[in-house]
């Protein structure tokens, strides 16, 4: 099972990983990527990304829940700028290059609004990370 950056479709990074338990072959792998605080958040990051914890403390819970991490990568700052950029830049490249669809104005404020939070907000305090996970015990 695949699933990064978008734990929050589950509800979490446990659900996430309940949910990848019950469809996991025997022997297989989870891939998962989340983010956690690198330092300490403002209100207002906590309020856009919600609970998230510190990586060791992110770590513990996964294990703690029954998975043995055989892998890892933290982004570097670097990684996720470029991440960010491209992100922001294509939806905002999309919505210049059509200035008459209906959806141009609000897919350029969108990427505005993202761009603003993520250097305002929490460029300087969000890390991510993806592990590689093997059940505990089957």
């Amino acid at each position: 099972m695949l699933c990064v950056g978008a734990t929050h479709a589950f509800g979490g990074l446990l659900p996430t990983l309940a949910a990848a338990r019950q469809h996991l072959a025997p022997g297989g792998r989870v891939l998962v990527g989340d983010g956690f605080w690198d330092r300490a958040p403002s209100p207002e990051a906590v309020e856009l990304f919600g609970e998230l914890t510190d990586l060791p403390t992110t770590l513990d819970r996964v294990v703690a829940d029954g998975w043995t991490p055989v892998q890892g990568h933290v982004s570097t700052r670097q990684e996720l700028d470029a991440y960010e950029w491209a992100w922001t830049g294509s939806l905002a490249s999309w919505a210049l290059d059509h200035p008459t669809d209906p959806d141009s104005a609000q897919a350029l404020e969108a990427a505005t609004t993202h761009r603003g939070q993520w250097l305002r907000v929490y460029r300087d305090v969000l890390g991510f990370v993806c592990f590689v996970l093997r059940p505990t015990s089957n």
